[in-house]
């Protein structure tokens, strides 16, 4: 499970922008150009702190060992729901280093709707279409160069993902999710892969701690599917020598996590 860590001047800044246009009228006057250069200042920091999610995320679902660039455009709404996501070419990187590709655009688009991203602040928002674009750059390094450790390593974190994937669909994906949260899971498994037992909490997301809800009828319905899964099935799944395993994953999940992919697209070069 990633581990997020925000800048607390940055986090600051962009608690700053949220609460001081958080009761603004849906017809404001044009800004001034106070207002214009505030307006930009917290647009370069939230972009920043998407770039660093991105980063980790993108690395993480690049598991085809492609490397490159391209921009990802995020759409969100006026409550911060994630609502559209696209790609197009990254023009300011060093295209040397970090060249656009299309087929990394196109396999890694689908992390604009499965990361958390920090709460957009309000004053970005369009107070006449009600939504809020953000582009951020994606860029993935070689991994010509990495020592054979650092790719034992770097496969055994693409197991977890893969393994918290699986999780994911099998069990959250399916239900009715109308907050943001991370789910930790505790699960004993046998030979065959019928789950023993199974233990699961709701927690708050580092980055949206606000958008938490403690929801017992999702923790419910998630330890039930629990209980029914088909451990054999999961990315690597093998028991210890008496048979058994045990496994510890967190989850994240969102109301649009398991859904919209069909609108992404990637745009023409």
């Amino acid at each position: 499970m990633l581990k997020h860590t925000l800048p607390l001047a940055l986090a600051a800044l962009l608690l700053t922008g949220c609460q001081s246009n958080a009761s603004a009228p849906d017809k404001s006057p044009i800004p001034t150009p106070a207002q214009q250069k505030e307006q930009a200042l917290q647009r370069g920091v939230y972009e920043k702190l998407v770039s660093r999610v991105l980063a980790r995320e993108g690395d993480l679902a690049n598991s085809q060992g492609r490397d490159g660039s391209f921009n990802l455009m995020i759409t969100l709404d006026d409550k911060n729901r994630i609502i559209g996501c696209d790609t197009q070419p990254n023009k300011k990187l060093d295209e040397r280093f970090y060249p656009y590709n299309r087929k990394l655009a196109r396999n890694l688009v689908s992390i604009c709707w499965t990361a958390v991203f920090p709460e957009l602040p309000s004053s970005l928002i369009d107070p006449k279409r009600k939504t809020a674009k953000v582009v951020a750059p994606v860029a993935v390094y070689p991994l010509t160069g990495l020592s054979a450790e650092a790719r034992t390593q770097r496969a055994a974190v693409l197991q977890d993902k893969a393994q918290n994937d699986y999780l994911f669909k099998q069990l959250l994906a399916p239900l009715a999710i109308d907050s943001i949260g991370v789910a930790t899971l505790m699960i004993m498994g046998d030979s065959t892969g019928r789950v023993q037992e199974c233990a699961a909490s709701l927690d708050p997301h580092a980055l949206r701690l606000q958008a938490f809800k403690q929801d017992d009828a999702l923790l419910a319905s998630l330890v039930q599917r629990c209980k029914q899964l088909d451990l054999s099935a999961m990315p690597g799944y093998a028991p210890n020598a008496k048979g058994m395993t045990s496994l510890f994953h967190r989850i994240e999940y969102t109301p649009w996590k398991a859904g919209l992919k069909t609108t992404a697209r990637t745009a023409a070069e």
